[in-house]
């Protein structure tokens, strides 16, 4: 159900703000592999 949410959610998003909001969902992504990254790394939590 979270996950048909998520897709209506970004179908509705993506129609209105169009590429501004796929720059922002990439944005998240990477910062998610940063903290990611850093957890593994140094093992420390950055949230």
């Amino acid at each position: 159900i979270a996950s048909m949410l998520g897709i209506l959610f970004g179908k509705k998003t993506g129609e209105r703000f169009g590429r501004k909001m796929e720059i922002f969902g990439g944005i998240i992504l990477i910062l998610i592999g940063v903290k990611i990254l850093c957890e593994h790394l140094f093992g420390m939590s950055l949230l």
